[in-house]
């Protein structure tokens, strides 16, 4: 077992409910979307091979409270320092279960078990969990990497369409900006459902094995349309899902890189052409996104964005080419005349 935080390269194993428990280091508990158990009940007796009984949570950003966190902790806190965690849900399942697993008794093991296509492509891999604060999503946080991925087919069929449009977002964000042979592949027509988390989870994985811990600067190519997806998010008061928002968030992204001269006009058009195609939330879901949000609190919600190094401007990934982008300083006089523009979904 490598210390707690270190990086793991991730390992993922397909198959059945019922096998792929079996490859869960002993002893285990695990923390489960209260949902997933309901929609579907053939899991819990599977569960019942846990140290202890499965710990259910209802998921949401509620999930990542520190209230939440301090129950939870309390739950588990019986287990022996070398147990497993298993994170049995979506993305705020698993968040909560990497800050739990870097702490419960100074670090532990965690395994992912993910049940969303969000979780699945995205947030299941590259070892980050985060709790919200005082209003700000993911203030708090640690780096955790998991020691495998369980992965299953038919935990998905449950999916509604809003849930599948978040991984669609965050892939397609993945895809635009780390890889242009499979942009153009996609934008084609897109894999069967398993090969299309696996090619999502292969482009995350390798971004975290160059800059596993945030400190070269690669990783931040994964922020492509998180400055402004945070927000979108934070003033819903977390209605907006987050890879809603986040694709949401891509359209400021591309707008405020068309605006600096970064992004080319003619890439930008073939890029929205794309999304939209792909049916990422529209601009005039943007547009209703912000109606009513005063510049003041979209800037306090940028100020709080951890990504930031200044008071006066703010970090964010413009795009400069399919797969290649550029970690900018943006003064927050550059968007606010855009701003206008996303409130009447119109194009800049």
């Amino acid at each position: 077992m490598t210390a707690p935080g270190n990086h793991l390269p991730n390992t993922d194993f397909w198959g059945s409910p019922e096998t792929l428990l079996a490859h869960l280091p002993r002893p285990w508990a695990v923390v489960a979307d209260q949902r997933v158990l309901r929609l579907h009940p053939k899991l819990r007796p599977l569960l019942a091979q846990a140290a202890l009984p499965p710990v259910e949570i209802r998921a949401g950003e509620a999930a990542k409270s520190v209230a939440c966190f301090e129950r939870l902790a309390k739950q588990l806190q019986g287990l022996p320092r070398g147990a497993t965690l298993l994170a049995l849900g979506g993305g705020t399942v698993g968040d909560v279960c990497t800050v739990l697993a870097h702490t419960l008794k100074r670090g532990m093991r965690l395994w992912h078990w993910p049940t969303t296509l969000l979780a699945a492509t995205d947030s299941s891999v590259g070892g980050k969990g985060a709790l919200n604060l005082g209003g700000v999503k993911n203030a708090l946080g640690a780096f955790h990497y998991p020691q495998g991925g369980l992965l299953c087919m038919e935990l998905f069929g449950t999916l509604t369409a809003a849930q599948k449009q978040e991984g669609w977002c965050e892939a397609w964000k993945m895809a635009t900006c780390l890889s242009r042979p499979l942009f153009e592949a996609w934008a084609r027509g897109l894999p069967e459902e398993g090969e299309f988390i696996c090619q999502a989870r292969q482009m995350k994985a390798q971004v975290c094995e160059e800059d596993p811990y945030e400190l070269s600067g690669r990783r931040a190519v994964l922020n492509f349309g998180h400055s402004f997806g945070h927000v979108i998010e934070s003033l819903s008061g977390y209605r907006i899902r987050h890879g809603q928002a986040v694709g949401m968030g891509l359209w400021c992204a591309l707008d405020v890189g068309r605006s600096r001269g970064i992004t080319p006009p003619s890439l930008a058009q073939e890029v929205e052409e794309v999304w939209t195609r792909a049916q990422l939330p529209s601009r005039e879901a943007l547009a209703r996104a912000l109606a009513g949000a005063e510049d003041s609190a979209v800037l306090r919600l940028l100020l709080a964005d951890k990504k930031n190094q200044s008071a006066q401007t703010l970090r964010m990934v413009l795009l400069k080419a399919l797969g290649e982008v550029e970690l900018c300083e943006v003064a927050f006089e550059e968007w606010r005349p855009l701003a206008q523009c996303w409130r009447k979904g119109e194009k800049p």
